[in-house]
């Protein structure tokens, strides 16, 4: 593996990076993440500048016909094989070096764009493909692809950032539930498997959302009718659920319960009713 950064991009065919050298950092500020919060690394963001140039090597490979002029894999095979003897003539101190290089890919990493070996070898390649596009690819279409690389960058960064705010809020709230959250209100329920509870009235019917110890001692998240609830004395292994909570985002039972509070637009019990919680 290559010596990791994750600042320093060189870019191959257009002239300006389209973000700040520091993305990282501005982009956990944008997202009000405390600048001491590390971001972990995407895996979809190159470790290092080696990793992107192969990543951008291997989106050139990949790219259409249409876009790049080869519209079948052999006029790209022929392409490279005619290209590299020429080329050969910048490196006199190393003659037949690119004719070497073009001839250690295989068809599936050319057609496939899907560069192998170890990491060195794999820089080899990519840097073969970048030397050969820059000579046989029209430069605007290069823009594009690299453009759309750093691009994707940058989003997965957004991506990251979003989804450890999102990890610390869950952490929060699961160590803090807060006495009102988007309209739902905590109240303490009377039973030893709650862990906590919320009320609300969703789509017109009074219900309980909770976090739980079911009968086989796992956590879970469900939401009950508050009939139900009543009826089962305030039981949630012995009541049957109104809705499971379920999250796209986060993980656990209280990733759940916070993901099914924000979900529905909700209005608050009668004080009536809740004397019977």
């Amino acid at each position: 593996m290559h010596a990791e950064t994750d600042e320093i991009v060189e870019p191959t065919f257009i002239d300006d990076v389209p973000f700040e050298p520091d993305l990282k950092q501005t982009i956990a500020a944008e997202h009000g993440l405390p600048f001491y919060v590390d971001i972990n690394r995407p895996d979809e963001v190159p470790a290092d500048e080696a990793e992107r140039t192969i990543d951008l090597a291997e989106r050139v490979l990949s790219a259409g016909g249409c876009r790049t002029g080869f519209g079948h894999h052999e006029e790209l095979r022929r392409s490279m094989a005619e290209w590299a003897p020429d080329r050969d003539e910048d490196r006199p101190d190393d003659p037949g070096y690119w004719r070497r290089m073009v001839y250690t890919m295989s068809p599936r990493e050319r057609n496939f764009g899907r560069l192998q070996g170890n990491p060195d070898k794999q820089l080899q390649k990519a840097r073969t493909v970048l030397a050969w596009a820059s000579d046989c690819i029209d430069e605007g279409v290069l823009r594009e692809i690299e453009h759309a690389q750093l691009t994707d960058i940058e989003q997965a960064w957004r991506d990251a950032a979003e989804a450890e705010k999102e990890r610390r809020a869950i952490e929060a709230f699961e160590q803090d539930p807060p006495a009102e959250f988007e309209g739902w209100t905590r109240f303490a329920a009377d039973h030893d498997a709650v862990d906590v509870a919320y009320h609300a009235k969703n789509h017109g019917t009074p219900v309980i959302a909770t976090v739980f110890r079911t009968s086989d001692g796992s956590m879970d998240a469900q939401e009950f009718t508050l009939e139900t609830w009543l009826d089962a004395g305030g039981d949630p292994q012995a009541a049957r659920p109104n809705r499971y909570c379920v999250t796209s985002t986060g993980d656990g039972h209280y990733a759940r319960l916070r993901s099914h509070l924000q979900t529905f637009d909700v209005d608050s019990l009668a004080e009536a009713s809740l004397e019977e919680c």
